[in-house]
């Protein structure tokens, strides 16, 4: 079935259009209470329309675990998850309101000495996250605190591009422009992780914050870790960069759990790196380590991760290399240089990079 005539994402469509455009002023300034059943109520709307989605992201959710006990049964963790990721989004509609005055009604930052060590070091901090829970988050929290930062990521409306052929449709494209122009009021400099990354180094040299992601799609070389239960494939990206500039890596998550009111940005220590002869090896351990830090938070709360995990496996066709090497076989299965075209092309249509660039 074509995205355009797929009912399920018409329905999410016309509500993320109307949530995005005329109610948005209006829910940027409703109470958080207010907020947090709005969410409840889509969030549980969302799930019980989407039973492919649901059932995709239990398969996922049991791989992950394996033979390990849950911290809560299934459903609970599918419920909240949904619940969660609605409330992120409806968060977005916040971002231009957020200021050094109000951030701290929405964040609590735990962990700033690690972040305050790392940048006495003179040589930058890089915010290692994932996408789990708001991790977005981070950039209001750091940044109205008065933190210099920038994010290394791809703007959303590059997931048009990337996902032509399975998920786009002209509603949602209209959706990711209105979220760009929007994550666009943080306080942050975006850097646009399909043009240069000449800004990065840049912002690490000036003794500055940069926030990345491990497990994004794109890169050129990866290493093989264990995530729980299973075999994930990582960008070494983050390694070469703190490799390259001395930087800190501090692994970061945001937590909120059901009912809480402010999100919880928890910094982490910064990771204990050692240089080897073989660059390879001392990347590979470098991300292992990363993940078996980030593992322990997935393990506490896997409804913050259920939702990405979804979107990995739905992508696994056109990734660079698949997120995890479990995966079943796809039609249509890219091979890594066909991978790197589809992404470099999606971004030049979006604006995300320019043709003559590698």
């Amino acid at each position: 079935m074509k995205p355009t005539h797929n009912p399920v994402l018409l329905a999410k469509d016309l509500g993320g259009l109307f949530v995005y455009y005329p109610a948005q002023a209006a829910i940027a300034r409703a109470p958080r209470r207010l907020l947090g059943r709005l969410a409840l109520i889509g969030g549980d709307a969302v799930r019980a329309i989407a039973h492919r989605d649901v059932e995709l992201a239990r398969r996922e959710l049991r791989l992950l675990f394996g033979d390990e006990a849950l911290p809560q049964s299934e459903d609970d963790i599918l419920r909240e998850a949904w619940r969660q990721t609605m409330f992120n989004e409806l968060e977005v509609l916040r971002y231009p309101h957020l200021n050094p005055s109000t951030v701290d009604d929405v964040c609590v930052i735990e962990g700033r000495e690690h972040l305050d060590a790392a940048l006495a070091r003179g040589k930058g901090a890089i915010i290692l996250i994932g996408h789990y829970g708001a991790n977005q988050m981070i950039m209001p929290a750091l940044g109205h605190t008065g933190y210099p930062m920038s994010q290394l990521s791809a703007p959303p409306p590059v997931w048009a591009d990337i996902l032509r052929e399975t998920r786009t449709t002209p509603l949602w494209e209209k959706v990711l422009d209105r979220r760009w122009q929007l994550e666009q009021r943080l306080p942050v400099q975006h850097i646009n992780v399909f043009r240069f990354l000449r800004p990065a180094f840049e912002c690490l040299q000036k003794n500055e914050v940069l926030g990345l992601a491990f497990d994004g799609g794109g890169g050129h070389r990866f290493a093989k870790v264990k995530l729980l239960n299973r075999t994930a494939n990582v960008s070494v990206q983050p390694a070469q960069l703190a490799r390259k500039t001395g930087a800190a890596i501090l692994p970061t998550v945001v937590v909120r759990g059901p009912g809480e009111r402010r999100h919880r940005v928890i910094i982490g220590e910064a990771l204990e790196t050692v240089r080897l002869r073989d660059r390879e090896e001392e990347t590979q351990r470098t991300m292992q380590a990363f993940v078996d830090v980030f593992s322990r938070w997935v393990r506490s709360h896997p409804a913050h991760y259920v939702n990405f995990l979804l979107l990995r496996y739905k992508v696994r066709a056109t990734d660079v290399v698949p997120f995890f090497d479990d995966y079943p076989p796809v039609e249509g299965q890219l091979d890594t240089d066909a991978a790197q075209k589809h992404l470099r092309a999606a971004a030049v249509k979006s604006g995300g990079a320019d043709e003559r660039e590698g």
